[in-house]
């Protein structure tokens, strides 16, 4: 029986006619519920903007006037350019010899004149984009007057000290146009990627809305002056750079700080002028964290989030210098190496020295130790503002056991105590050693925990995560 037709002709049975919307005609033509479609270009680029590469792209099968509407989007964010680059079933692709061809199609059809993010990472160690190609990717955004640029190649990574293969293109941002195409740059991060102080700071004087600074992984990075009065820099963060040799700070805008050593020079951090800096984390992985404790000591009064890591079995435990108060601290985090024969009731001591302290974490990594069990006692210091505490990585063993113990009897404001579980790193450790199972073991230390959760103040609640 032969299909039978609608009396209106644009319908056939089991069919719906296409809903004409904006055909680049003069008159055009909208559905009375495509309200999306009859808003201005420059918005739904923005909206576009918002979505991942490939969901925009595939908005181009709507009508004539999405097709070229993607093309225009200013965010530009590669998350996975490996996974990009894999073919996919039932698609066809150029052959080419660049396994980053996708990445590559992408910039051909761009048509916008400026970009305000552009990100490229990289997840796979065992293939990486040549140095020309992402030479001309970023040059790409740079041309486009580009406001934040990040590239990440850290996951190609063989090792911890492992060195990037890639350096920063330096020539093209030395001439006048290239000057030009930086002055819009706000954001600013790098990760295993290498780039010299001179370029770095070459970027800091020509940048003048330069906000965001991360240099990750650089073994070309031996100093770096950050200074100049007329900075906007409100984060700066330099980590794990193994050739580092010295820091110097003078940034009148500076909120926020993160420093990660790898060599542990002892001079390594000089922090002349940092007015409104509030935030900072600092860790050293092969020395003492004292170094860096105390270049930032001049701002410990300001402070209202400080972050310390630091591994308690390389000098035998945890000695601490005199330093001021601080009077502003709201939130301090520790992450700390322990051993099953160290005390922790040292770390008290920045506890007490911070009367106005709201929120206290503790994320703890487990080393074996052999010397022998280091015995503190601390004065009774009650604590009248402390209302969450966190513990990441209990055991229950004498050693995380008794410093909860200290919070129980002093934290006399307490309302949140909150036992994390699920980041318990042991590293060949004898805790807990006489359970077999890893259940058990989980056993035991919520037992111990609840232990715990029977003497805290009234009013206080136990969370077990």
């Amino acid at each position: 029986m032969p299909k039978r037709k609608a009396e209106h002709s644009g319908w056939t049975y089991r069919k719906r006619q296409k809903i004409p919307i904006n055909l680049g005609d003069k008159e055009e033509n909208y559905s009375e519920d495509d309200q999306i479609s009859q808003l201005p270009d420059a918005i739904l680029i923005s909206i576009l903007s918002l979505l991942g590469i490939g969901e925009a792209a595939r908005t181009c099968v709507l009508s004539k006037r999405w097709v070229s509407l993607w093309k225009q989007i200013t965010c530009l964010n590669f998350d996975d350019i490996d996974a990009l680059s894999k073919p996919q079933k039932k698609r066809k692709r150029v052959k080419t010899t660049s396994s980053y061809n996708w990445v590559n199609q992408v910039l051909q059809l761009h048509q916008g004149l400026s970009l305000d993010e552009f990100q490229i990472h990289s997840s796979s160690p065992d293939s990486s984009p040549s140095s020309s190609e992402i030479d001309n990717w970023i040059e790409f955004a740079m041309w486009r007057r580009i406001q934040g640029l990040e590239i990440d190649l850290e996951a190609g990574r063989r090792s911890r000290f492992s060195s990037p293969s890639y350096t920063f293109p330096d020539k093209p941002f030395r001439s006048p146009f290239g000057i030009s195409c930086i002055k819009s740059l706000k954001h600013l991060s790098l990760s295993f990627v290498n780039i010299t102080g001179e370029l770095v700071e070459h970027f800091l004087s020509y940048c003048e809305l330069l906000e965001h600074l991360c240099v990750s992984c650089s073994d070309q990075l031996v100093n770096l002056k950050v200074a100049g009065s007329s900075l906007r820099l409100k984060f700066l963060q330099i980590s794990e750079c193994t050739s580092l040799g010295l820091v110097e700070i003078w940034a009148p805008n500076l909120v926020s700080f993160i420093y990660k050593g790898m060599l542990g020079f002892c001079d390594s951090i000089r922090l002349r002028h940092a007015p409104l800096l509030v935030n900072v984390s600092l860790a050293e992985s092969t020395r003492s964290i004292i170094a860096p404790f105390l270049s930032v000591k001049s701002c410990i009064p300001q402070l209202v989030t400080l972050n310390l890591h630091m591994n308690l079995n390389l000098r035998g435990g945890v000695w601490l210098p005199e330093f001021p108060e601080f009077t502003c601290l709201k939130d301090l985090s520790l992450s700390v190496i322990a051993t099953d024969r160290l005390s922790l009731l040292a770390l008290t001591k920045l506890i007490e020295r911070s009367p106005f302290l709201h929120g206290f974490t503790l994320n703890l990594g487990w080393a074996r130790d052999s010397c022998k069990r280091n015995m503190q006692k601390v004065n009774k210091c009650p604590h009248q503002c402390l209302k969450v505490v966190k513990f990441s990585g209990f055991v229950g063993s004498i050693i995380d056991t008794e410093l909860a113990m200290y919070f129980t009897e002093n934290a006399v404001a307490l309302e949140t105590f909150i036992v994390d579980l699920k980041k318990v790193v042991v590293e060949e450790s004898a805790l807990l050693s006489e359970f077999v199972t890893t259940q058990k073991k989980l056993r035991a230390t919520r037992k111990r925990a609840l232990q715990i959760g029977g003497k805290l103040p009234p009013g206080a609640e136990l969370v077990i995560v």
